[in-house]
């Protein structure tokens, strides 16, 4: 009898687990339903053709008037505790006196968390250090243990989200709207779970809107954007439409795409009057987009974390790819980073304090050097052949990380 009721109460935790109650999702795209409080313009689905050709053009006209002429973009990749590689390479940019002020900064996932300090630039460093060397990341973690059969996500996520509310203070989101209102634009990516489509987050329009509201949302799409789907719990966003309220349900951007310099649409669109000749990308891979051949381990998890890094892999080089192709048709300048192959890391989960140290130094010391940036071309010079255009380079003057 007692192992029959212990065979019963798991099935009902089992079924609890599936059945978390939840709003309907709308019956619309992004551009029908809006989160509560806020119109169409803070976001839209990054294949909404339509949305993208009446913008980018407005978009365009105004970061071309950029204060040194040249526009700037920067696309921050996901990547997990990776990300401790692309804060350590704009510290180091910092302090070697090259890092551009970039007029449009992307996220995604990681990225997403890395964007504002990105976006608001070098005075605000110390914060970027102290949010991704290690000290604030070491218990993101924390396991549910039994509470997995309550929630999905097999972490808890309340670290996640203290995390992100620690660091974007209303300070932050008042910076980013005063950036926003130059002209300059921060974009997030999310996943839509309920759509399987990725969405684009304008958030320098979310914190214009200001207020606690803004602020809330704000941290909600970046929590959402770093929530990997069954590492962490989703995010429900509160949306409404003609009166009705609905929930989406929100996850890794990096669920649907590995970066991005330019939504999908635009990415397909003539962009020839987009002003963009002469413009820079810059591309930073929060990782690693190959891995050092190694004997796969025959059992189920080493099979399923293999299969799932070959897809984000090369989801990633391909990613790199179309930027540069894109770079190319448009006359723009086009460098990218990210970790070797042949480097020690610990992997996207290694938050503890001695890897993103470990991590974040490297960043610092290949960037400060001038060893961060490479072309397609150079990658496809200095690296295996079967590595062409996928790697950057490691040199003796940018010594690897220790091994962990």
């Amino acid at each position: 009898m007692r192992s029959h009721s212990a065979v019963s109460l798991a099935i009902g935790l089992l079924a609890a687990c599936t059945t978390a109650p939840r709003l309907d999702t709308p019956p619309v795209s992004p551009r029908g339903a809006n989160p509560v409080g806020f119109d169409a313009s803070v976001r839209t689905e990054t294949t909404d053709y339509d949305f993208h050709k009446e913008n980018a053009p407005k978009a365009a006209n105004a970061i071309a008037r950029s204060a040194d002429r040249t526009v700037d973009m920067l696309a921050l990749s996901g990547g997990g505790a990776g990300g401790a590689y692309g804060a350590g390479v704009l510290v180091g940019l910092t302090g070697a006196g090259t890092r551009p002020r970039f007029e449009i900064v992307t996220g995604v996932s990681t990225g997403a968390l890395i964007a504002p300090f990105a976006f608001l630039g070098s005075d605000w460093d110390s914060k970027l250090t102290e949010a991704y060397r290690g000290q604030a990341t070491d218990g993101l973690m924390q396991s549910r243990g039994l509470g997995v059969l309550f929630d999905v996500g097999v972490f808890d996520g309340k670290p996640l989200r203290q995390l992100v509310e620690r660091f974007v203070t209303d300070e932050l989101v008042f910076a980013v709207a005063r950036e926003a209102a130059y002209g300059r634009v921060l974009l997030v990516a999310t996943t839509n779970l309920d759509r399987e489509e990725t969405v684009i987050w304008d958030m320098g329009a979310i914190a214009r809107r200001g207020g606690k509201e803004a602020r809330k949302l704000f941290q909600d799409v970046l929590v959402a954007s770093a929530s990997v789907p069954g590492v962490f719990p989703p995010v429900m966003i509160n949306v409404e439409k003609d009166g009705k309220k609905y929930q989406e349900m929100h996850v890794d951007g990096g669920a649907s795409t590995p970066f991005f310099v330019a939504p999908e649409a635009v990415l397909s669109m003539d962009t020839t009057s987009l002003n963009l000749r002469g413009a820079n990308i810059y591309v930073v891979i929060n990782g690693q987009s190959a891995s050092a051949p190694r004997s796969t381990s025959n059992n189920t998890i080493d099979i399923a974390a293999r299969s799932f890094t070959a897809v984000l892999n090369h989801m990633t080089r391909g990613a790199i790819d179309q930027t540069g192709d894109f770079a190319k048709i448009n006359s723009m300048g086009f460098r990218y980073t990210g970790i070797p192959s042949d480097v020690q890391f610990g992997g996207s989960l290694a938050f503890d304090k001695a890897n993103m140290a470990a991590t974040f130094d490297y960043g610092v010391r290949c960037a400060s050097r001038g060893q961060a940036w490479v072309t397609k071309e150079q990658a496809q010079q200095r690296t295996r052949a079967e590595d062409a255009a996928l790697q950057p380079f490691v040199t003796a003057d940018c010594p690897l990380p220790p091994r962990q």
